[in-house]
């Protein structure tokens, strides 16, 4: 969400209804509450008097996130939020609202298509995932993801019908919180990035299938301002970068201010930031037992990311990859147990000529990416003959970024 100078979080934190408000009701405790609601940021408090002396607020931290969006301009906000009104009638969020707050314990597996998401896109958000604020947070593992197996299961719109349910249940939980502490917030979002097959490979298998991110996340920015605060790319290695040149463009300018990348061995103190080490699985850096909360996530810790090289004492392996005049390639390599191994790098090409891209050094962990100038083929070479004794395990990931990567082609990305 839009940075709130003086708040504990980038984003709006309000309150819902009670257990025994009427839905919908504008006489009911859900609607009532919007002028009671004791907004701590001054500004925010006054614009709000003013816009509620013009219209009935029902959903008050949405009405707070576009006043905050448009610098308290009550006119701008208003006429965003007609425009918002207008399609919560058709979308069907006016509904799924409803049902919500008819029974506020509606549970994630009773949402429209929830079995099939969480079933090819694992997942979990609120339940044990609370943050220090008290606040549900969300982690998603885009790397476990099937894209391919859903959408032969269900449809883009029954996707955007989950994802609705979804932010209708999370402006319930922002509204509950301003209630009690007066704060505008939003909901940290944690996109853990581990992939057992490498990041390469997994965008690779999800193919054109992404596009719908394009759908999620402008639904997301034009109609639910301010409800995700931080997107935290968690575990995430050096080829995400190079993906995200062809993501970012795709994605609303204010969604891509709130992404952070966070490498592999800063996830568990950025994490502990904001949650306590008892609600924060231990594949993230917490002390809580993984199964608890994204189950294929546990299971997929017996895998290993991209490939994995064990090099004896006194040994030497070379890796090789084939590629043609401007394939860029990305290479990510890890040596487990705080050791080292001596890495080199060269290009042989077709015509016999070597050149040198990386000298003989001692590495713990490098990432890199090339770029051929003719046809010919990446070579890792991995020396342990200064060993006498110690063998090593070796995780990397050397592949072809994909062509829509290189070229800024137009169906690639990540859902929320």
């Amino acid at each position: 969400m839009e940075d709130i100078p003086g708040e504990t979080a980038e984003g709006l934190v309000p309150k819902g209804p009670d257990s025994d408000s009427k839905p919908g009701s504008p006489d009911g405790d859900a609607t009532a509450s919007a002028a009671q609601i004791p907004w701590v940021n001054p500004s925010l408090a006054d614009a709000m008097l003013q816009l509620q002396a013009k219209v009935k607020v029902d959903i008050p931290v949405l009405a707070a996130a576009f006043l905050w969006r448009h610098e308290m301009n009550v006119e701008k906000a208003l006429e965003a939020m007609a425009a918002t009104m207008s399609w919560r009638s058709q979308s069907g969020a006016a509904e799924a609202r409803t049902k919500l707050l008819t029974n506020t314990e509606l549970p994630f597996s009773d949402f429209p298509f929830s079995k099939e998401v969480f079933n090819f896109l694992p997942q979990c958000e609120g339940g044990l995932a609370l943050d220090k604020r008290g606040l549900p947070y969300a982690i998603r593992c885009p790397g476990l993801a099937d894209a391919v197996g859903l959408f032969s299961t269900i449809s883009e719109d029954d996707l955007i019908m989950f994802q609705i349910y979804l932010n209708e249940w999370r402006l319930f939980q922002l509204e509950q919180h301003a209630i009690k502490t007066g704060e505008l917030c939003g909901i940290l979002i944690v996109q853990d990035m581990f992939a057992p097959e490498g990041l390469l490979n997994a965008w690779r298998k999800q193919g054109k299938k992404a596009g719908v991110m394009r759908r999620v996340t402008g639904m997301m920015d034009e109609h639910y301002p301010g409800i995700m605060e931080k997107v935290l790319l968690v575990n995430a290695p050096w080829a995400l970068h190079a993906l995200m040149k062809v993501v970012t463009p795709l994605l609303p300018p204010r969604i891509v201010e709130k992404l952070q990348f966070i490498p592999v061995d800063q996830t568990p103190a950025r994490l502990l930031e904001y949650i306590s080490p008892e609600k924060l699985p231990s594949f993230l850096g917490g002390d809580a037992e993984n199964d608890e909360f994204v189950a294929a996530r546990a299971a997929a810790l017996v895998a290993k990311p991209g490939s994995e090289l064990f090099l004896k004492a006194g040994c030497v392996e070379e890796q090789t990859l084939s590629l043609e005049p401007n394939d860029e390639a990305a290479c990510s390599i890890f040596v487990e147990g705080g050791l080292d191994i001596m890495l080199s790098c060269c290009f042989l090409t077709d015509e016999g000529g070597t050149d040198q891209i990386l000298p003989a050094s001692r590495i713990m962990q490098k990432e890199f990416n090339f770029t051929a100038p003719r046809k010919g083929s990446l070579v890792l070479h991995f020396d342990n003959t200064y060993s006498w004794v110690k063998p090593k395990t070796i995780q990397y990931e050397l592949a072809k970024l994909p062509g829509e990567v290189q070229k800024g082609g137009p169906d690639a990305g990540y859902s929320r």
